[in-house]
Formats: structure tokens, sequence, C-alpha cells
């Protein structure tokens, strides 16, 4: 899948204090990219993520709020499972989409974009249903900016 937006790059303290408070979540196409980038099987790549509650909607018009329960790495010892000991990320070229496509120094409004361009996606039945197969997360600290 294109995204319609340019990958961040930045792996500023900021940015990597993120992927331990909560790492960035997957659109559909990111398990496959990084099973294979990993070279693992993506029932066996799976295992690296959970199912975590996700992002807290509302709608406009009536003033509800909902949820889209989003895939996201698994923590280990605190921080995303991908990074490493040094806080590298072992997968930074296939990073998923709320990794790659975000970073702490984004303005509200192109934040907002992509957010919507995310959600959009992870709303999809298929993404759902992945999700439904994993562990749910027992860790969520979203960070609110």
């Amino acid at each position: 899948m294109t995204a319609p937006f340019e990958r961040t790059i930045c792996s500023c303290k900021d940015c990597v204090d993120c992927c331990k408070s909560q790492p960035g979540s997957l659109i559909p196409g990111d398990l496959e990219r990084i099973a294979a980038h990993l070279n693992l099987t993506i029932r066996v790549a799976a295992l690296k993520f959970w199912a975590s509650p996700g992002a807290l909607l509302m709608n406009t018009a009536t003033g509800s709020t909902f949820r889209v329960g989003t895939i996201t790495p698994r923590k280990v010892h605190g921080k995303c499972i991908f990074l490493d000991d040094d806080d590298r990320c072992t997968i930074h070229e296939v990073a998923p989409a709320g990794c790659a496509y975000f970073d702490t120094h984004q303005d509200r409004e192109g934040s907002a974009e992509r957010s919507k361009w995310v959600v959009g996606l992870q709303a999809q039945p298929e993404y759902q249903s992945l999700r439904r197969t994993l562990t749910k997360a027992t860790s969520y600290n979203p960070r609110w900016v």
C-alpha cells in the first residue's frame, strides 16, 4: 500500500520515548512487510504483536465517542519489542504506520490528517478480523499531546 505521506525519519529521544510508552500501530500490510523483513512466517511474526484497545474517536455530529481497535507491537521490559538494548529500532525501514508516519515534531494539523488516514484503514473488516486473533494487550499507555 502506498501511503499519501512521506515517512518520518526521526529517532530522537522524544520519538523513542513513544516507543516505550505506546508503540505505533499497524495498518493493513504492515504485518506482512515486517514478517518478510524478519524472515518469519506471518503466524510467527504475529506473536510479536497484540490487540490494543486502540484509538478513541469522536463523532463530531453527535459528540459520541467510540474506539477503533488497533494492532501494536508488544512491549517487553517496558518498551517496544523491536527496540534493541541501545533503544534503536531493529525494523525501522519497515516500521508500522504508527511509527513510520508520525513523530513528536509534527504539528497538530498534519498529525490529524495522518491519523484520519490510519484509522480509516484500521476500521476495515479484514484488519479487525486479524486483530481478534491476537492476544489482548496487557498494557496500554497512549501518549496524549
